[in-house]
């Protein structure tokens, strides 16, 4: 894997973050493909449209996506890994989720058009070890 291509991975995942923060449909349209699905933090999966819609009717709002490490890039000619820790906030159905951190995996596909898009994203919340009871 040649380091242009872990960089361009690693930047198109910033330009999809800063999509879903910025609410910008075009991006996340092109950034994300056909068949995309997320499985957030409470174990439930959302497809791309279900994803789009909760974003752009204000049901899912991001107030902050900070990447707290390298993004971490495995890749093939058509698949590629990427893991990174973020720290986030967010409102979801009216109700603010205060800050915490999530280590993301996400699955890039190369399509035919030689465009690479998000295929899978896992957000996982990193438990405090102190609030263990």
């Amino acid at each position: 894997m040649s380091d242009s291509l872990t960089s361009h991975l690693a930047q198109l995942e910033k330009q999809r973050v800063d999509a879903l923060l910025t609410v910008d449909t075009a991006r996340f349209d092109a950034l994300h493909d056909p068949a995309y699905q997320l499985c957030n933090p409470t174990g439930t999966v959302w497809d791309k449209a279900e994803y789009l819609r909760r974003l752009t009717s204000g049901q899912l709002v991001y107030s902050q996506l900070d990447t707290t490490s390298e993004i971490d890039v495995m890749a093939s000619e058509t698949l590629a890994v990427l893991r990174y820790r973020c720290l986030i906030a967010l409102r979801i159905d009216g109700a603010d989720v205060p800050t915490h951190e999530c280590q993301y995996l996400d699955i890039y596909i190369r399509a035919d058009d030689g465009q690479w898009r998000c295929r899978y994203s896992q957000a996982t919340g990193i438990m405090d070890p102190t609030a263990r009871g």
